[in-house]
């Protein structure tokens, strides 16, 4: 099948622009018209009813079950995408903290794909980082990136964390593992609804949480169209030639 004329219906997400200017100096074709569009890209998340219409089309979307291609299931993609929201962290903590990461102690709970690409920036940044996490595997990994390791009973153990990044997307901290951090702490939930944290618990604790959610399309937009862009047209070489 030959794909030469694409749509780009949704672009209240400026991504969205960003992949069609990618996908355009490729050497695609735009199109306004969706009937004209050989394939059609959807946003992240794509919604069910973003696909009404689209029965006849070649879709490309993301997080969802739908009839098509999921790139957010691409793993050059997740790795990548990965990298911008660490990096996003990063400015995140700059912007909410009047703290050097140079010597702060950080905890990061969870070592996926993002945390592992946190952890990079933060060791690069001098910053003593502790990572928290269940798999045996993950701690070796941990380890032999070069942070200390402890596992989740250890959060119910006072500890003097100037601040910690959450990338696991259940509750971590109760009241009683937000009760075991020193005052003053800020947290920074990078991990999907519902996030990693009692919010309610860490209000009447006076714990700060910063909502670290969606942070390629926040800080990075143009790098994160061009990743989708990247993906789809990789999709399309290996998998619809």
């Amino acid at each position: 099948m030959k794909f030469k004329t694409f749509a780009v219906p949704y672009i209240t997400d400026e991504r969205m622009i960003y992949a069609g200017e990618y996908l355009a100096s490729l050497g695609y074709e735009r199109t306004d018209k969706i009937d004209n569009a050989d394939f059609v890209v959807l946003p992240i998340p794509t919604k069910k009813q973003m696909l009404d219409g689209l029965d006849n089309k070649t879709v490309f979307y993301a997080s969802g079950d739908f009839d098509g291609y999921d790139y957010n299931k691409n793993e050059s993609f997740l790795l990548e995408n990965a990298y911008l929201t660490a990096e996003g962290a990063f400015c995140l903590f700059k912007e909410n903290c009047d703290t050097a990461l140079y010597r702060a102690e950080i905890l990061i709970t969870g070592y996926g794909r993002i945390a592992q690409a946190l952890h990079k920036i933060l060791d690069a940044a001098g910053a003593n980082v502790t990572v928290c996490s269940r798999s045996a595997e993950s701690e070796s990994r941990a380890v032999f990136a070069g942070a200390k390791h402890i596992g989740f009973d250890e959060l119910l153990k006072p500890s003097g964390y100037d601040a910690v990044f959450n990338t696991v997307p259940h509750i971590v901290f109760t009241k009683k593992e937000l009760g075991c951090l020193k005052k003053g702490t800020k947290i920074f939930d990078l991990a999907s609804f519902p996030g990693g944290v009692d919010t309610l618990c860490a209000k009447s604790e006076g714990i700060e949480i910063i909502d670290g959610r969606k942070l390629p399309s926040r800080y990075s937009k143009k790098s994160a169209g061009y990743l989708i862009g990247k993906t789809v047209h990789k999709i399309i070489e290996e998998d619809l030639s």
